[in-house]
């Protein structure tokens, strides 16, 4: 017993002398990704999104600011209109952390599961700046599966994250069974 408790005092006595000195190590730290990212020093930091533009798919369409619903569901703009969300109680596009645009897969995202890795996304402001993202990745979740804190609360870079339906109508026909999720960092 004496034994044990002796070989456990100096691994731990060893575990807290060496790791200030790994935290430190070059070959510890996590790489910046080969993409340059950045944040935009806003010219006005509470600018709004006024209209957000995807060259690749042919999206040029405006802004609603959007809330939750009384379920604490982000509300989505209308089917019959080109509006995209922006979930305004959440990051502000330019900023570090997750900013979040949605709209209905019918209707201004009808062609956002055609978007590839690398294409930009352009988001004109209200304080007359565009910020530029391009898209990392994109990724279809079944709906009772969508990473919330992945979409909504990332903090490391200046994101943008795109949500829509996908999948098929549920029977009930009150939506679809899977989201798809294209997930953009800031560029310029």
């Amino acid at each position: 017993m004496r034994t044990t408790l002796t070989i456990l005092s100096s691994v731990l006595l060893a575990l807290v002398t060496l790791a200030p000195a790994y935290a430190q190590a070059p070959e510890a730290r996590i790489p910046q990704s080969a993409a340059a990212v950045a944040e935009v020093p806003p010219t006005n930091p509470n600018a709004a999104p006024l209209r957000v533009r995807i060259p690749a798919i042919g999206l040029n369409d405006p802004i609603q600011n959007m809330g939750l619903d009384k379920l604490g569901n982000l509300s989505v703009p209308s089917g019959k209109t080109q509006n995209v969300g922006w979930w305004q109680g959440g990051t502000i596009p330019g900023h570090v952390g997750s900013a979040v645009f949605d709209a209905h897969v019918f209707a201004a995202f009808k062609h956002l599961a055609s978007a590839r890795v690398g294409d930009d996304i352009y988001v004109d402001m209200s304080d007359g700046t565009t910020r530029h993202f391009q898209i990392q990745s994109s990724q279809v979740y079944k709906l009772a599966y969508v990473p919330a804190n992945t979409l909504y609360n990332r903090a490391d870079t200046a994101r943008l994250n795109l949500i829509t339906c996908a999948g098929t109508l549920t029977a009930d026909h009150s939506t679809y069974t899977h989201r798809l999720v294209a997930y953009a960092v800031l560029v310029s």
